[in-house]
């Protein structure tokens, strides 16, 4: 029998953080995070964004207390005041290959979301749609996943359209070798020659660094402001999310584009730290600080985490621009690039990715449920 039960106790936050380690133990694909990280995401304490929004998470348990399956909700207030809808999100979605736990979980978070008058789901996002969002469903090139992809057996998507869940829509991420990248770009006469040289391009700087991070928020909420799955981001929110990677930041890696002297686009790229997390299996010791410089050394690709423009400037042949800024930053330094996930519906980012050269790696869904067509 599988009982479903909230986590409000320290043993149950461990088992929430270990089932994964469990059940992906023999996949070599699963990159397993810092547990240390897990705990910070998870805390009310130290994550800011549970002062934005209503939070529980729950574990599904055998009979003989092992946790079979793990879920969280969310009520995001800012995406459903933006959107209109009554949403709750789900995600940290993980489950052992077993219909009954699926559905006793999502029993258990339909009568949650019931008892706060929402009636709908949608997921998995954890916990908002601009944090580890989606479910895979195609592994296109066979690679493990890089930095900001999430990663799950295929089955998984069976699994909710058998609890009732729909495929909502599709993602994709992309991908290209930067030695590709270099060989197309000169036997391509059209790409020697960048349309909007009226715009200029600057690095962040050290000094500069918070008022530039700002920067990239401002435009980030500002680009997506049309995007029906995002919600704007706070400044506390943001800031949590670019502190677990500030270590890495390279500020070459940071680029804002200016027309007159204003910033209307930006580009973010981080090392593949999912080279580095692969090593470390879930911890981070004393030994693996001394190592660091060494790991660093070692990662050959880059993921591009964030991008924007304003809307005021797209179509304007910057898009062209951004792509060579992204493969010059690229080409000292890594061997690969690769997105987090574009939106399928997002044609003008799709044509960015074909004009580097960018092939499709994966394919994710959200899904969602209604409510209202589910017993209570």
């Amino acid at each position: 029998m599988i009982t479903v039960e909230a986590v409000d106790t320290a043993k149950r936050l461990r088992q929430f953080i270990d089932l994964p380690f469990r059940l992906y133990a023999d996949d070599q694909h699963w990159v397993a995070p810092l547990r240390s990280d897990m705990k910070r995401i998870l805390s009310p304490r130290h994550n800011p964004f549970f002062r934005e929004a209503q939070i529980e998470h729950f574990l599904a348990l055998d009979d003989q207390g092992q946790a079979q399956g793990r879920v969280s909700v969310c009520i995001h207030a800012a995406y459903n005041l933006r959107f209109g809808h009554e949403h709750v999100f789900f995600g940290f979605f993980e489950v052992a290959s077993d219909p009954a736990v699926t559905r006793a979980l999502f029993d258990a978070v339909g009568k949650w979301a019931r008892a706060r008058g929402k009636s709908r789901l949608l997921g998995p996002y954890s916990y908002t749609s601009t944090q580890d969002a989606a479910l895979l469903l195609e592994n296109i090139d066979g690679r493990p996943p890089t930095l900001l992809q999430t990663y799950n057996p295929l089955w998984y998507a069976d699994a909710l359209k058998q609890a009732g869940f729909d495929l909502a829509f599709t993602f994709s991420t992309y991908g290209v070798d930067v030695e590709q990248y270099r060989a197309r770009r000169k036997a391509s006469r059209s790409e020697k020659v960048l349309p909007g040289s009226q715009f200029s391009v600057r690095s962040a700087t050290r000094a500069d660094l918070r008022s530039n991070l700002e920067e990239i928020r401002c435009l980030f909420n500002s680009a997506f402001a049309e995007n029906y799955e995002v919600a704007p981001i706070s400044k506390a929110s943001f800031k949590f999310q670019i502190d677990s990677v500030k270590t890495f930041i390279d500020l070459e890696g940071i680029k804002l584009i200016e027309l007159d002297g204003q910033a209307v686009a930006f580009f973010l790229i981080l090392p593949d730290l999912n080279q580095i997390l692969s090593r470390l299996k879930g911890h981070f010791g004393l030994f693996d600080l001394f190592k660091l410089n060494r790991y660093k050394r070692g990662v050959t690709g880059g993921v591009i985490a964030l991008i924007g423009a304003d809307p005021s400037v797209q179509g304007s042949g910057l898009g062209r621009l951004i792509g060579d800024e992204i493969v010059r930053y690229a080409e000292p330094r890594f061997q690969r690039v690769d997105t987090m996930w574009i939106d399928d519906r997002n044609p003008s980012s799709y044509v960015l990715a074909r004009n580097v050269g960018m092939r499709r790696t994966k394919r994710y869904g959200v899904f969602g449920l209604n409510l209202d067509q589910t017993p209570g």
